[in-house]
Parts: structure tokens; sequence; C-alpha cells
């Protein structure tokens, strides 16, 4: 096989990769500085860099070479290969065999698409750059803004980007001069970035004066700095569309990819408007029938082009959070333009007035807001707190609430009153007095905070619409009521000293109530217990006198009996636990009976 020439990167080349990476990084830096200052400007002017910085670098892109088909002999000898070779080779590289060959196939067949279509590629990669980065600036473009404030590091940053600008400008311009063997395309990469270098220094050094004239105290033209960048950009994009369909329409995208943006009165005369024209026609602008042509045709297309400007601020955009207030002979219209497109008659027989009619916005009452946070009525909520004089006229109190609302009718809002976020701030003052006037700081500290809000919502809403000022109160938050921060600390001891003499009081009474529980417990005890005792001696002597009346009636019916009865339960109680021995001339021992008295079984 013929051993391949590798390919070189030629010094030119070499110089256009150097410039389009230093291109890149301005870019990537400025982004960097907009997340730190958000400051809009330095992303539009990223983006205004990035887009032929990656156009760029899609031309350095090199030519590669398709892979050779195999000779027969390669494909024979891949076909005579022992059929069970792959039955020796194990499972996991054969898999990790497999998922190479299939990954090199497919690199392969991108490689073979690319080579064979490289023209198409390149335009299609072209392309999308262009719209990625016409979708990006327009989407950012709506973005809120700051203006810078941060002194002289700005600007003196950017006049050392602008600085950059220029060597490589330089560089690049010496590179295609040096060298009279620099390739044609090379030579017009060299020019594109050239281009792109020249457009940088413009509007490097226009953000860079801008940003110093502010910082030196003088006029702040920050506010018109997108507008100029726009104006810039769309520019460089129609430069760079009009140049790339010239290129493909001329097929000379590989062989010369001139796409240089003109800037006339920079680079030295070489990026001047008869030259790009000259470039991306075909036709020699300096001949007297180019010039007659251009002399008969410029007038027309001039008045054509200020004719799509004039009619082209017809042309409203409104947000899906907007309405668009319609001026027709400077008359308002009733009917509000919608969120969409519109198209209107140009300026100045129509004119529109976008309003943000969906976003709720606030009133504060009762302070000046000054950051967002967490309230803490011991301390200032803003940079100035109101105090309020109650009924009695000893009491200050501070009541901070917040109003939110939105615009509900464009045309009321703009008719019926000439500020009406004034009128609904003044009405609500108008009702905190109102509940205020004749009230104690204790009534109001202890008021029902809910009841409180939606009441002032309900009155605030009615008199919005009394007076007709398209207002729609959204809610009405009371923040806190609370007296003025200048007594808060001694308040909050007053009210502490409350609560612990409450406490203590509490105690107190919980310990009397312990006590006294106690002693009626003691109480109830004792004399439930000394009842009992009157009860058992009263039965003790119910009992003894029944058994006495019982003694009395059996001794009146049977005498004899019971008295001998009375006999023996008498000795029984003598001799009931006695030893009794019986002796004497003719006992009979069988006659005697042997045991207790008390009519026990033992024998004794």
């Amino acid at each position: 096989m013929k051993k391949k020439q590798k390919k070189t990167l030629t010094k030119a080349r070499l110089v256009s990769l150097a410039a389009a990476i230093c291109l890149l990084a301005l870019g990537v830096l400025l982004i960097a500085l907009y997340v730190t200052f958000k400051h809009l400007p330095l992303l539009l002017i990223a983006l205004m860099l990035l887009t032929p910085a990656v156009i760029n670098l899609i031309l350095l892109l090199p030519a590669l070479e398709a892979r050779e088909k195999p000779t027969p002999r390669e494909e024979a000898a891949e076909e005579d290969a022992e059929p069970d070779a792959e039955e020796r080779v194990p499972l996991r590289r054969r898999i990790r065999q497999g998922l190479a060959g299939l990954f090199s196939r497919a690199w392969g067949g991108c490689r073979t698409y690319y080579c064979e279509k490289r023209h198409r590629v390149l335009s299609t990669l072209i392309v999308l750059v262009l719209g990625a980065g016409a979708v990006l600036f327009w989407t950012y473009r709506k973005r809120p803004t700051t203006g810078y404030a941060n002194g002289f590091f700005l600007p003196v940053l950017l006049a050392v980007m602008f600085v950059l600008c220029i060597v490589f400008d330089k560089w690049c311009k010496h590179a295609a001069e040096d060298d009279a063997n620099v390739e044609k395309a090379d030579r017009a990469l060299l020019q594109n970035l050239r281009s792109a270098f020249c457009l940088g220094e413009v509007i490097l050094i226009l953000e860079a004066v801008v940003l110093a004239v502010h910082a030196l105290g003088f006029i702040n033209l920050q506010s018109y700095l997108p507008l100029v960048i726009t104006v810039l950009f769309v520019y460089e994009v129609l430069s760079l569309v009009v140049a790339l369909v010239a290129r493909l329409v001329r097929n000379e995208l590989l062989t010369s990819p001139d796409l240089a943006i003109p800037m006339p009165g920079l680079g030295g005369g070489d990026f001047g408007i008869l030259v790009y024209l000259e470039k991306n026609t075909g036709i020699s602008m300096r001949s007297l029938w180019s010039m007659q042509l251009i002399r008969l045709v410029f007038p027309y297309a001039l008045m054509l082009s200020l004719l799509l400007i004039w009619a082209s601020t017809g042309l409203v955009q409104i947000e899906a959070n907007q309405q668009g207030a319609l001026y027709r002979m400077g008359k308002l219209q009733s009917e509000a333009l919608e969120p969409g497109l519109h198209l209107t008659l140009p300026w100045p027989f129509d004119q529109v007035e976008v309003v943000d009619t969906k976003t709720v916005q606030k009133v504060t009452v009762g302070y000046i807001p000054e950051r967002e946070g967490d309230n803490i009525w011991t301390e200032s909520h803003g940079s100035e707190e109101y105090k309020l004089l109650l009924g009695g006229g000893n009491e200050l109190i501070s009541i901070n609430l917040r109003v939110e609302y939105c615009i509900d009718d464009l045309y009321a809002y703009l008719t019926n009153c000439t500020s009406p976020e004034l009128l609904l701030e003044a009405a609500a003052y108008e009702m905190v007095l109102d509940n205020t006037i004749s009230t104690d700081l204790d009534t109001m500290l202890s008021t029902d905070r809910v009841a409180f809000a939606e009441s002032m919502k309900t009155v605030l809403t009615e008199r919005m619409n009394t007076y007709k000022t398209g207002l729609r109160v959204v809610s009405v938050v009371l923040e806190s009521i609370h007296p003025p921060v200048e007594v808060a600390t001694v308040y909050q001891d007053f009210l502490s000293a409350g609560v612990i003499a409450s406490t203590t009081i509490l105690d107190a009474e919980a310990k009397a109530a312990y006590v006294l529980a106690g002693a009626w417990a003691r109480y109830e005890s004792a004399v439930n217990g000394q009842r009992a005792d009157s009860y058992m001696a009263v039965a003790s002597a119910n009992e003894a006198v029944a058994s006495f009346m019982a003694s009395v009636e059996a001794d009146e019916a049977w005498p004899g009996e019971y008295r001998y009865y009375k006999y023996l339960e008498a000795l029984k109680s003598a001799y009931a636990d006695a030893r009794l021995v019986i002796v004497g001339d003719g006992v009979d021992s069988s006659n005697i009976y042997i045991g207790s008295l008390t009519g026990s079984t033992e024998e004794k």
C-alpha cells in the first residue's frame, strides 16, 4: 500500500486558529462579566463576538480522507479465517470487540459522509450557528439590565480587550501579507477574522467610552447601548448571510470561504462596502457602468429601505403578561391589544404604549421598603417607618401592610386617573387612619389580622371601582402591627414583665388550689371517719338494747330456764380457759365431761 503523506498545519491556519480561539475567549470572558455585574450590553457584545468565532472555527475543520476499501486479497484473508476462532474468544472480549466494531463503523460512516458532503456539512453548521446566535440575541435582548456603577474596572478591562483585538488584527494582516504562497482559502479565513476583530474594536471601545463617561460623572448613555449593539448585530448577521449565500451560489465555500464583514474605514481599506460588493456579486464597482448603475439604483434602494424601516414601526409585539394601548392619531382606542404580534399603522399615525397588566404589583403602607427579608417588629422594616396616633392621643403605633394589585382595565387605567397607584395608596392610608382614630394600643394589637386584611381588601376594591381606576386589588397582606421601633424594647420588657407576673400568679393560684384540695381531702376523711365511728357506736348500743330487751322477755317467759342459762353462761365466761380438777368420793368418771367449757373438743 502507498503511504499517505501527512498534512501539516500551515502558518496561516495556525494564526487563524489562534485568532478564532482568542475571539472565543473574549466572548466567554464577557459572559463571565455579565454574570458578575448583570450588565446586559456585555452579554450582547459576547454574542456578537462568538458568532464569527464559531463560524471560522467551523471553516477551519480539516478535510479528512475517506477510508480506503480493503483489497480483494485482504477480503479473502478475512474469509479464510478459522470458523471456530470466535468460539475460543471469551464472551466479554467478543462484546468489547463488537462494540468497538460498531463504533468504528459508525465513525467510518460519519467520516465518509463528511468527506463526500463536506460542503453541505459546513454550510449547514454555519446556518445553525447564525440561527442560534440570532435566537439567543433576541431572547436575551429583552432581559432587564442594570446600570454599571462600579468605577473604572470595566472600562479599563474593555480597553485591554480593544488593544488585544488590534494586536490580533495586525497579526492576521501580517500573516496574509508576509507569505505570498498563502492559499486562497487561508487568506479568506484571515480576512474573516480581521473583520470580526474590527467589529469588536468598534463595539468594545464604544462600551468602554460610555462606561468611562458615566464613571466620570458626566452624561449616562448606558440605556442607548442595547439599541446600538442590536443595530450592529443585525448588520453583522445580514453581512454574513449575504456572503454565505454568495459563496454557496458560486460554490466557493471550500475554496474561498470569504465571510468578511464590511467595516468601512477600518482594516486599511480592505473591508470597504465596494470591496464587499465586488466579492459577493462578481461585478467591478470601480467601472463607469457599475458606478452609473449604483447611482441609478442607490436612491431607490435607499428610499425603499427607509420605507421598510418606517413601515416596521407599525409592527408591535405584546408579551404574555402585557397589553398594548393603541393611540391612533393621538386618540386612545378603547380596545386594548392582547398578547401577540400586531400590525398597526406606522409612526406617527399609530403609537402603542405597552403596559404590564398581568404581573401583580404592590404598594406598601406604613413604611418605605428598602430590602427584602423577614420583618421583626423590634427593627425597622425599611428606610422610613411611619407612626400613627391612636384615638386616646397618648399612644403611637406602626401598622405595616402590603396592597397587591394588577391592572384589570387598561383603558380606564389610562383615562380616568392621572396616577391610579397613588390613589390606591392614599385610599389605603385613609382606611388605616379610620381604623386607628377611635381605638387604643391593646385593642389594635389583639385585632384579628385576617379579618382586618379582608375588610380592607373589600373596601379598597369598592373604592377603586367607584373611582374607575382600572385597578383590581388582588390581596391585602397585614405584615405587622406593633409599637414604634424607638419604644419597642421598652414595650417588649413591659410585655415580658406582664407575662412573668401572670405566670407567677398562675403558679401561686395552682399551688393554693393544690393545698386547698389537700385540706379538703383531709377534712372529708376526718369527718367521714368520725361519722363512721358514730354509726358503729349507735349500732352497738342498739344491739345491746335489743339483747337486753330479749333477755327481759325470756326471763318473763321462762324464768327458771333462762336463769339457769345465764348461770351456765356465767360459768363459761368465768372458767372458759381455767383447768378444773374434780375430786371426791362417789364421783363417776364416766359422767365427767373432759373438754373446754367454751365448746372445744381438745382433751385436757
